[in-house]
């Protein structure tokens, strides 16, 4: 019985994991973090690597990796640098890429 209203759910389309991942990502995208966050957020909530990276192969061009920090770092940038570096890894990206962005780390 909970195995058929289980497959009628999944046949409605109210339970899709796929779709889930990928309206997750979008918002988590929208919101300045990083595909390393939005890939440890998904994995956290038990769902398939594989899920997580089609959700973020099926993002829209104009939320890039890139684009979204440029996005962030204009938000932030009151921060002094080395406070900005650690912000943005904290959301998730890459160190190399915040570094080419914000053109290095003051010492």
């Amino acid at each position: 019985m909970i195995e058929a209203a289980i497959a009628r759910i999944r046949e409605l389309g109210y339970l899709d994991d796929a779709e889930y991942a990928r309206r997750r990502a979008l918002l988590m995208a929208e919101r300045g973090y990083g595909d390393y966050a939005i890939r440890v957020l998904l994995d956290g909530l038990g769902l398939p690597e594989r899920l997580a990276l089609d959700a973020l192969s099926a993002l829209p061009a104009e939320l890039t990796e890139r684009t979204r920090l440029k996005k962030v770092i204009e938000k932030k940038n009151d921060l002094p640098r080395v406070k900005l570096v650690r912000f943005l890894a904290g959301r998730g990206f890459p160190i190399d890429l915040i570094l080419d962005i914000t053109g290095g780390v003051d010492t």
